[in-house]
């Protein structure tokens, strides 16, 4: 037999041929497709990892004989040849002398002698691809499906590959009537379930577009069948006559269907009034061959279809339009009106050059848009034509494109507004951006004292009716920035001020391009794209006024709407030189307090601070800092104030907010009015001395006990008004009243405790969410159930409400864990029963899990039924060493099954069980449209177009036999013999490839009714939550766990805390905690829930234990974006003027109470007032 080897055991030789001879055992179909797999692998080679799963097929055998086999393969080395793969997989495959002193050597594969593993597939065993179930079952060839494929995937939604009415009128550009369009997808839905899958696609296109005359003509009549029984009725005969405009001489169609005309019907009468169809049949081959993806038959079919299109549509009021060089298109009809192969598409007799444009090799910069083509400049209209963008596409699919770039110029038909002429016209030369960016280069010590420079980035070539929030999420689409915080600046060299940041996100192009007061013919404009650092949270543009002293000028001021803006007090943005957002949005919250700003703005009471000789010199200097700031946005000089003093002050003077990391409003805020509040409170204790305090009467004390709960807080708030008294105090400081309530007599005692903001719970509530899809066994559609549960709950706690909601009994319940892969959860570890265990956390479920509810068969113990899940075998032309029944790709899909075991069950009940099951979704007829489908590889004789196999917990291999047979499953006979199943052996549903295709209906299985604890559980879950459901919760009643001694009961009692407010400031500040520590998770979270809350006529009085009847008003907000450590503070705040704000940053605009956005909403600040 020629060469020998070492095969890695010691004195152990086994005979393997050559690759010549291995040639001489196999054909030459054989020898194409070990050679064709062999050189997918890269360097010419294949290592270990990729010989245990492409050769052995990622077989589960022992490590010890996969290192075995691929020495034998390798002959020692450590990668496997071409000619040593070959003679190995041969030697061991067919010839007997090779297998047999193989066996003997290695005792190991003895399985082998019997029936040794086949070389490769069979080529009759052979996956048969869906193309050509299609193209079997249609009139299209495999070449046509595969094409429509690939225009299917471009006009489909990608996220379940069908075609909903959304994509579908997008794939028809507009170009036909939308009642036409709408009753053409009824045809092409065949299961009405408002959806065209592939499947659908290719067999109506075929209907429609292909085959005899007659059965096109046919398929028309269904435009009409409402009810999709195939047959017209009287009043849908009308409604086609009225449609069609068919006088009463010629509504002549005939009724052989019981009085209804049936689809052959039609075709007959519509062949001989040919003249009333000829439209609607037109439209359907368009559709068909310009938009869907059908190649036309022939170039006189071509020329017609395109012909008709064109003179249809040019004069359609269509948004978008290509343009086509006029030069070509004549010669393409001239060639296809001699039947010949027209030239690809060549628009070089419009095409402008690169010169002087942002794309050129100066700059070399990406183009982030889908076109950076220029037409040529003054192009008249005799030199090009426009097309609808459907049959631009078209053209690519059939002909191609003579330039390899710079071949596309797709334009869009804008309003007058946008030309100098006010008409309507095409845009022919939208405008080119450059997008510049700063210079990412720090100083080494990581400081920055010169503003960075700009460098160019990126270009893009749009129109001028885009918005600037549309442009800045091309650029974080096309970028790669994420979520990160950018936006966009125009650069405008004649502003002295710098930059204009572009914060109105409404604002189209064109409007800021007129502000340039360029001409029309220059249509380029400079962007600045400004990406805000993670690391310090700094804008580098605020940044860079800040170090220059400059201004920043926002494009929202520029306005007419905002111009009036400039000027008035407080309307001034803060510059964000650093981390700073949550101190810009906390000043601006705080400075609406009028009496505390007016305060500070007076010279008398600043020279009483200066003079007052404290210890604490930092609240001094904060506040002092902090009036300063306030003096300059009140004297509205500038549009907006780097606070550079004042951040200096709270850094040298605050060990929390020295660093420039990101904090917490909220703290900020308590930060600095307890800074005001001392340096107020010493000030006055040193100018103004108070009186001796008076020792307290004995008589006092001796009646302290029996006082009121009124009496004690007065008395409390009297004491801390003498020992902390100041403007602050007097402004923003409540009283909470604290109880502990003995939970056996009710007696009670309370505390009453200061606050100066009042922190409210939204709702970290301890359930999680769960939808359970309960499958019944009779086959009926799976109704979905919503849950609320605890997140310690348990399966067997699942088991038990899922048994209260859909009236199956507990004890015929179990519940299933599918993963997003299709892959069930493992079962209990000995795998001896198919349930999950009742004690199984919830919380265990992997993210993204399906849960199912199955029910099981009557009378079953806990091992009389197994799980059977739907596969198909993805079988491959590639060499490995693999069983009968081998595939290699092992999918899973569909429902899980429930399938009953009694003592006496047979292979034929087996059978007759799982199709009793799945009858909801099974085509029980060959499709509509054609009498050629035919499954060649459905038993005839069983009747049944699958297998059921005994598989393993993972549903990949065999349950029974050793891994060394590389088997997927064996088969269970569909016979009248008694069937013995295994306790560790789940059962696979092995697809026929044919019947898969056509007669399993994804959708209708994938159907699921939903109960309405669904949306119930989902709105409690999700739904906003109100300023007054979070007070309630804050005076709900927690119980402490110590006991504490009981006077009236004389011993150690459980008692409840309860906190409630009992009186409320003048100004009230509301924090909603929306951070909080995730035990379970070991990390902060934040709740993205929101809370709703009244900007005017807020009424407290029902929350506090001694309301006065006065009402609060919004007058500023804080609301917060993103993440804990990535997040961003902005703040609304009413102006002087009574006018909204919004303030983020160093912009500043004005909104209308109703564009206040409360979702985001973090600090609230209410003002008293006064109802007479």
């Amino acid at each position: 037999m020629g060469n020998t080897i070492l095969t890695g055991r010691s004195n152990a030789i086994a005979p393997i041929i050559s690759a010549e001879d291995a040639r001489t055992h196999i054909s030459e179909e054989e020898y194409r497709r070990i050679r064709q797999a062999f050189q997918r692998f890269k360097n010419g080679c294949i290592n270990y990892d990729e010989f245990c799963y492409h050769v052995l097929g990622g077989a589960q055998i022992p490590e010890d004989k996969r290192r075995l086999l691929f020495s034998f393969f390798s002959h020692g080395a450590e990668t496997i040849s071409f000619d040593n793969l070959l003679s190995s997989l041969v030697g061991l495959c067919r010839v007997e002398e090779v297998q047999s002193r193989f066996i003997e050597e290695y005792h190991e594969f003895a399985s082998w002698g019997l029936s040794p593993p086949k070389l490769t597939i069979p080529l009759n065993d052979s996956y048969i691809s869906f193309y050509e179930v299609m193209s079997y079952v249609t009139h299209l060839s495999v070449k046509e499906v595969i094409e429509l494929e690939k225009v299917f995937a471009t006009i489909s939604d990608r996220a379940v590959c069908k075609l909903n009415v959304e994509k579908w009128k997008q794939a028809l550009g507009g170009c036909f009537p939308d009642t036409y369009a709408e009753r053409l997808f009824a045809v092409f839905d065949e299961n009405r379930d408002c959806q065209i899958d592939f499947r659908e696609l290719v067999c109506t296109l075929s209907a429609l577009c292909r085959g005899p005359h007659p059965g096109r003509i046919s398929q028309l009549a269904r435009i009409w069948d409402v009810d999709c029984d195939k047959l017209l009725s009287d009043e849908e005969l009308s409604n086609m006559y009225a449609d069609l405009g068919v006088p009463m001489e010629h509504q002549t169609v005939t009724k052989s269907a019981n009085g209804k005309a049936a689809l052959v019907d039609f075709g007959i009468w519509a062949q001989e009034n040919e003249k009333y169809i000829a439209k609607n049949y037109s439209m359907a081959l368009q559709i068909g061959h310009i938009c869907l993806g059908l190649r036309p038959e022939s170039k006189k079919m071509e020329l017609q279809i395109v012909n008709e299109f064109e003179s249809r549509a040019s004069e359609l009021p269509l948004s978008e339009w290509n343009i086509v060089a006029s030069g070509w298109h004549s010669e393409y009809r001239t060639l296809l009106e001699a039947e010949k192969t027209p030239n690809p598409i060549d628009n070089t007799g419009i095409k402008g050059t690169r010169e002087d444009s942002w794309t050129s090799r100066l700059l070399q910069v990406a183009c982030i848009s889908a076109e950076s083509a220029r037409l040529k400049p003054d192009l008249l209209p005799a030199d090009y034509i426009r097309v609808p963008v459907p049959l631009w596409r078209a053209w690519l699919r059939w002909h191609g494109c003579a330039l390899t770039v710079d071949s596309q110029f797709t334009r869009k038909y804008l309003d007058g507004e946008f030309f100098e002429d006010n008409k309507p016209s095409l845009e022919l030369y939208p405008l080119e951006i450059l997008f510049l960016g700063h210079d990412r280069k720090k100083s080494h010590d990581g400081t920055e004292t010169t503003p960075r420079s700009l460098t160019p980035w990126a270009c893009a070539q749009v129109s001028r009716s885009m918005t600037v929030d549309e442009l800045l999420a091309l650029c974080k689409t096309e970028l790669r920035l994420g979520d990160g915080d950018a936006r966009l600046w125009q650069v405008v060299k004649e502003n002295e001020e710098g930059n204009v940041l572009l914060d109105d996100g409404n604002q189209n192009l064109h409007q800021l391009y007129t502000a340039l007061g360029k001409t029309k013919k220059v249509n380029k404009m400079k962007l600045l794209l400004e990406v805000r650092e993670r690391g310090t949270g700094v804008w580098p543009e605020e940044l860079r006024a800040s170090l220059s002293g400059k201004q920043i000028t926002a494009a929202s001021t520029l306005s007419s709407s905002n111009a009036q803006l400039s000027g008035r007090p407080g309307a001034v943005g803060l510059v964000n030189y650093g981390n700073f957002c949550y101190r810009n949005a906390g000043i601006q919250c705080l400075a609406r307090v009028s009496p505390l700003t007016q305060y500070l703005l007076e010279d008398e009471h600043l020279d009483e601070l200066k003079k007052a000789n404290t210890k604490r010199r930092d609240a001094v200097e904060t506040t002092i800092e902090y009036a300063k700031l306030l003096r300059e946005m009140w004297a509205a000089k500038k549009k907006n104030i780097a606070p550079n003093d004042f951040n200096d002050a709270i850094r040298m003077n605050s060990d929390m907010f020295e660093c420039s990391e990101q904090h917490d409003c909220q703290e900020f805020v308590a930060f600095l009015l307890d800074q005001l509040h001392t340096s107020m409170y010493e000030a006055n204790k040193t100018l103004h001395p108070p009186p001796p305090a008076i020792e307290p009467k004995k008589e006092a004390e001796k009646h302290e006990k029996e006082e009121t709960d009124e009496e004690k807080a007065e008395r409390s708030w009297t004491e801390y008004e003498k020992q902390n008294e100041s403007l602050v105090t007097q402004l923003f400081t409540g009283q909470l009243r604290s109880r502990l309530v003995c939970r056996t007599c009710q007696s009670s005692s309370s505390v009453f405790e200061p606050f100066t903001s009042l922190s409210l719970p939204i709702g970290f509530e301890d359930v999680d969410l769960y939808q359970v899809i309960v499958v019944h066994r009779d086959g009926r559609i799976p109704r979905r159930y919503g849950f609320r549960l605890s997140r310690d709950s348990k399966i067997g706690h699942l088991r038990e409400v899922v048994a209260a909601s859909s009236g199956i009994s507990m004890s015929h319940i179990t519940i299933q864990c599918m993963s997003s892969k299709g892959t069930l959860m493992s079962r209990s570890p000995n795998h001896r029963s198919s349930n999950l265990r009742d004690e199984l956390p919830l919380s265990s479920f992997p993210s993204g899990a399906r849960l199912y509810a199955l029910e099981l068969p009557e009378s079953t113990g806990e091992d009389e039924w197994r799980v059977a899940m739907h596969r198909k075998l993805q079988y491959n032309h590639e060499p490995h060493i693999l069983g009968s029944t081998a595939g290699f790709i092992v999918s899973r899909f569909g429902l899980p099954l429930i399938v009953g075991l009694d003592e006496h069950v047979t292979g034929k009940k087996l059978y007759e069980d799982v199709m009793y099951q799945m009858h909801r979704f099974m085509e029980h007829s060959v499709n509509s449209f054609s009498s050629r489908a035919h499954d060649p590889c459905e038993d005839d004789a069983s009747g049944f177009p699958f297998t059921l196999c005994l598989v393993d917990q993972n549903y990949e291999w065999c349950g029974q036999c050793p891994a060394l047979r590389f088997c997927r499953g064996c088969p269970i006979r569909p016979d009248d013999n008694k069937v013995f199943i295994p306790a560790n052996s789940p059962i696979a549903v092995d697809w026929f490839p044919i019947a898969l295709y056509l007669r399993y209906n994804h959708s209708e299985e994938q159907a699921c009714e939903d109960d309405p604890s669904v949306a119930e559980t989902w709105s409690r879950h999700f739904a906003p939550s109100s300023l007054e459901h979070c007070i309630e919760k804050f005076s709900c009643p927690e119980t402490l766990d110590a006991a504490i001694q009981c006077d009236r009961c004389e011993k150690k009692t459980t008692r409840d805390k309860v906190m409630t407010i009992w009186k409320l400031p003048k100004y009230l500040i509301i924090h909603l905690k929306r951070f909080e520590f995730l035990r379970e998770q070991g990390r902060m979270g934040k709740c993205k829930r929101t809370v709703n809350f009244p900007l005017k006529h807020f009424d407290p009085a029902p929350f506090v234990d001694k309301p006065d009847g006065n009402t609060y008003e919004c007058i500023a907000l804080a609301n917060h974006y993103g993440q804990l450590s990535c997040g961003h503070f902005i703040a609304y705040a009413k102006s002087n003027e009574d006018k909204w704000l919004l303030l983020n940053d160093c912009s500043v605009r004005e909104v209308s109470e109703e564009e206040v956005d409360k979702q985001g909403a973090y600090l609230l600040f209410y003002e008293r007032k006064y109802v007479k």
